[in-house]
């Protein structure tokens, strides 16, 4: 591998608006440069202004917006001139590195095929689950998807059939299709590689955790852990977007069931006013703290002054609060068993299924139970640096190179 590589990353999600995605993404782009490397973000423009940034490209929107509010850009013509004007303009590309499936994603394969360059494509989004289980009209929005991503890319094989609805059918086709369309895929887990083997997806998948960036995770390690006394409520923790498939509303409605415990909610999204009169209509101000959108930093530091994670959500393949809730010793209260994979061993605790009631009784048993919080945090503290972003870099380098040993080859896959 050249010492300096260019990269040129695709997302869906401009580096300066907020979520685990873009999280992942930033450590990612921060890590590769620490090491010399360079990369050219191109993204749709973040809602409001921001500050110029000579390592983005701003790609075209459609007046369209996603269901986070973000803009939505597709791989028109327009979109096409402008990434093949950037690729002349800032020199070689060495490799197409695509974070998302959706607009941006589909436009980096297509550029990486136009200028014969590898492309490498990040898969970790459950649109099967998040789509078959919360959408309002659940085969519509799968056919539009599987109709709109065929458009641009088409899949020549029938997927294997592995006991799917037709929903999750419809949704996966997408994901499948972005994945045959790359030389290399990275997943963040081993559970969604199977699944993506199982669905007939033949490239090479690498199994990389996602990262925090080092530099965040030692500033915010300043902030000494303080929990709770042990007479006092549960200080339990809830972060992210407040949308329909995260379930803010069941993390509240489980603190109503549980007395002896109070919840700090951080982050926005499209059920805020729900929230606000979940809160409400219970009574619950004195006991429930919404503080909306705020950075990561805030949140790792919450992580400090907290007894536990509630992490409601059963359809993430990785999550980034998990990682964050490992760097910061938090234990995690959760209850999706394929999220053991990045729980440390007894460093977590999962509720028997998604339920409120299940959530409500295993909360109930903490709060009675506080030694078991204290051997989570234990099992954790071995963990601590398994999620800083430099303990992965170097594997995703190896995935770049062996796409461009690949690409070097006498024949390569189209």
């Amino acid at each position: 591998m050249a010492d300096s590589l260019h990269v040129a990353m695709f997302t869906d999600f401009h580096p300066d608006t907020l979520g685990g995605v873009q999280t992942a993404q930033r450590a990612l782009c921060d890590g590769l440069r620490r090491l010399g490397h360079r990369v050219t973000v191109f993204c749709p423009p973040a809602p409001g202004s921001t500050t110029p940034d000579g390592d983005t490209v701003l790609l075209r929107t459609t007046r369209f917006t996603m269901s986070n509010g973000l803009p939505v850009a597709l791989p028109t013509r327009a979109n096409r001139r402008l990434v093949d004007t950037a690729f002349a303009a800032r020199g070689p590309v060495d490799i197409v590195h695509a974070l998302t499936t959706y607009g941006c994603g589909i436009a980096g394969a297509r550029a990486a095929r136009r200028h014969g360059v590898p492309v490498v494509q990040t898969m970790q989004s459950r649109d099967d689950l998040v789509i078959e289980k919360y959408s309002t009209a659940p085969l519509p929005a799968a056919l539009t998807m599987r109709l709109l991503h065929g458009w641009f890319v088409p899949l020549d094989r029938r997927p294997t059939a592995v006991g799917d609805g037709r929903v999750a059918r419809l949704a996966w086709r997408p994901l499948i299709a972005q994945a045959q369309a790359a030389d290399r895929v990275v997943v963040p887990t081993a559970h969604f590689a199977r699944r993506l083997t199982d669905r007939g997806v033949d490239r090479p998948i690498h199994v990389v955790s996602n990262g925090i960036d080092d530099a965040l995770l030692d500033r915010v390690r300043d902030v000494p852990a303080t929990g709770s006394a042990p007479d006092a409520p549960l200080r339990v923790l809830w972060c992210g977007r407040l949308s329909t498939e995260k379930r803010p509303l069941e993390a509240i409605e489980v603190i109503r069931r549980v007395d002896n415990a109070t919840l700090d909610v951080y982050g926005s999204g499209p059920l805020t006013a729900d929230a606000r009169a979940a809160v409400a209509d219970a009574e619950l101000s004195r006991r429930v703290q919404l503080h909306g959108e705020v950075d990561q930093a805030a949140c790792l530091h919450a992580m400090r002054t907290h007894d536990l994670l509630l992490l409601t959500s059963d359809c993430d393949t990785q999550g980034m609060v998990l990682l964050e809730a490992v760097a910061m010793g938090l234990p995690i209260l959760y209850c999706d068993p394929e999220l053991a994979e990045t729980v440390p061993v007894t460093g977590g605790i999962r509720a028997s299924d998604p339920s409120v009631e299940s959530f409500t009784d295993t909360l109930r048993s903490i709060a009675d139970e506080r030694e078991r919080l204290h051997a989570a945090r234990a099992a954790l503290a071995a963990h601590a640096d398994d999620p800083r972003q430099s303990r992965h870099i170097d594997r995703v380098l190896a995935v770049y190179t062996a796409a461009l040993t690949a690409s070097a080859g006498p024949s390569r896959r189209s």
